[in-house]
């Protein structure tokens, strides 16, 4: 007799996601069709399993349960796309956390809430090949959704890409030490205490190791903004000057010599750090 691959099921979240235990005692989420249907605790074919999600919050099973199953089913679709167009091997709550934005995105826009991305221009410079799929990604969610999501907010989709790349680096260009010693030199120079957990330090990061990729792979930034980095340079004198320590630095200590355009876009970033920190 054939042997039934099963899970058990120890807590529905809604009729399609339940939490499973797998035969590895791991707690999981698990989403098919009609597979929370029963009374808990209950046995469920792999078979029925479109999707598995581990490392999910106990906080975060109310947020899944009022995402609509369409929309869960449309964020694996994305994440699938985006993982074979950029060859990323995202982690398993990804999918959950665009579902949880896209349903959030709806939900604004039903309300006539509109939120503009001041950055996309910036995102598409820094990140063409995520923005060209998130570009993709905002046209088949519309289309299966049946939504009219602003082409703005492909902007929020790929920083889900980068965000989840940065966290699958197998061998990330920014060292601990690196970073470390970076943050030492804005807090001196800028009289900030950057607290070093939470988005704020988590997108610095995040930019920072672009950064230090495209150098590394000399792919860094060139464009016409020389006129616009000279003016950063006097309306910014003193992030001006943090920056300038932050490049004598890397070129030091990684031989990285960071063109005025890194430098203008760094300058950004430490602005954006600082302004949210407290003295």
């Amino acid at each position: 007799m054939e042997r039934v691959l099963l899970m058990k099921a120890i807590k529905n979240i809604n009729n399609n996601i339940v939490l499973c235990v797998d035969s590895k005692d791991r707690e999981v989420i698990a989403f098919g069709k009609g597979i929370g249907t029963e009374k808990c605790p209950h046995e469920v074919p792999l078979s029925m399993i479109n999707r598995t999600f581990y490392n999910v919050k106990d906080n975060e099973y109310g947020d899944i349960r009022s995402i609509p199953t369409k929309i869960i089913n449309i964020s694996i679709e994305t994440i699938d796309h985006a993982s074979e167009q950029l060859g990323i091997a995202f982690p398993s709550s990804a999918a959950l956390s665009l579902a949880d934005h896209i349903n959030f995105a709806i939900q604004r826009q039903n309300s006539n809430m509109y939120l503009d991305m001041p950055i996309i221009q910036d995102l598409e410079m820094l990140y063409p090949e995520e923005m060209q799929n998130a570009y993709e990604s905002l046209q088949m969610i519309n289309q299966k959704l049946g939504a009219h999501l602003p082409r703005s907010e492909a902007g929020s989709i790929a920083l889900h890409f980068v965000n989840d790349r940065i966290e699958n680096f197998t061998s990330r260009p920014t060292s601990e030490k690196t970073i470390s010693e970076c943050m030492d030199i804005i807090q001196e120079h800028m009289g900030k205490n950057i607290q070093r957990e939470g988005f704020n330090y988590s997108r610095f990061v995040t930019h920072f190791d672009y950064m230090l990729k495209r150098a590394s792979e000399h792919k860094q930034i060139i464009s016409t903004n020389e006129d616009m980095y000279e003016l950063m340079k006097l309306k910014y004198k003193k992030t001006c000057e943090c920056v300038e320590n932050i490049a004598e630095y890397l070129k030091a200590e990684l031989d990285i010599t960071l063109t005025d355009e890194e430098k203008m876009y760094l300058i950004l970033h430490v602005n954006r750090l600082c302004s949210r920190e407290q003295n």
